[in-house]
């Protein structure tokens, strides 16, 4: 009983199975092989920084969100609460495409305000190789469409109750306009927005209505 009933969810959700499995992977990888200075050396090739994304965009993107500095369970947990009931309510790919959105949005926005700064002489050159690594935007914008589109008040309350939990750490610094607030607001928004598209989308492919059949007392008063 216990392998069917896994079976039907790694049949019903590989996107969100997968994606807890890679980061837990690393997360292992982190903890019990490397040393110390290996453990660095992985996050500050991951980092989404200005440096790395100058020469790694797509690679950077993709790796960063899999490698985190620290607090693997409490992300892991977190995700786990956003990733499946986005996935129940829109499906595996259009899932993957609102915290890909995120990420990628989160990413460059966070980044591209750091680089403006930068140019105009408010932070240093060391904001160029800052690390900037974890699954944090991802979450963001997964707790916050789960909460306002999933379904089952249980569920979508366990989202809002993840997002509160954690939402002192996400946005400090945003008043100062640090990179990791900055891009985290930006997934939240997107993770709604896009969220909302995608319900709208649904609703455009549904098929219309039957027309309900005449009454018979309004076809007799019509003759």
């Amino acid at each position: 009983m216990g392998f069917a009933r896994l079976g039907r969810i790694l049949r019903s959700y590989p996107m969100p199975v997968t994606f807890l499995g890679l980061f837990a992977a690393v997360w292992m990888v982190q903890a019990l092989v490397l040393p110390p200075g290996a453990r660095q050396a992985v996050i500050a090739w991951a980092s989404t920084n200005l440096a790395n994304l100058a020469v790694n965009p797509v690679g950077t993107l993709v790796a960063s969100a899999f490698v985190a500095e620290g607090a693997q369970g409490v992300l892991l947990v977190a995700v786990a609460i956003g990733l499946f009931p986005i996935t129940r309510r829109f499906g595996n790919l259009r899932a993957v495409a609102l915290i890909a959105a995120s990420h990628v949005l989160g990413t460059l926005i966070s980044q591209g305000i750091a680089l403006v700064r930068l140019e105009a002489g408010l932070l240093s050159d060391s904001v160029r190789t800052i690390p900037d690594v974890g699954p944090s935007y991802v979450l963001c914008a997964a707790l916050v469409a789960a909460f306002l589109y999933g379904h089952g008040r249980v569920r979508r309350l366990l989202a809002l109750a993840g997002w509160c939990a954690l939402a002192p750490v996400l946005l400090d610094g945003l008043l100062t306009l640090e990179v990791a607030a900055v891009g985290h607001v930006v997934a939240m928004l997107t993770g709604a927005l896009v969220g909302r598209l995608l319900l709208v989308l649904e609703r455009r492919h549904e098929p219309a209505a039957a027309p309900a059949p005449a009454s018979p007392v309004a076809d007799a008063a019509q003759a």
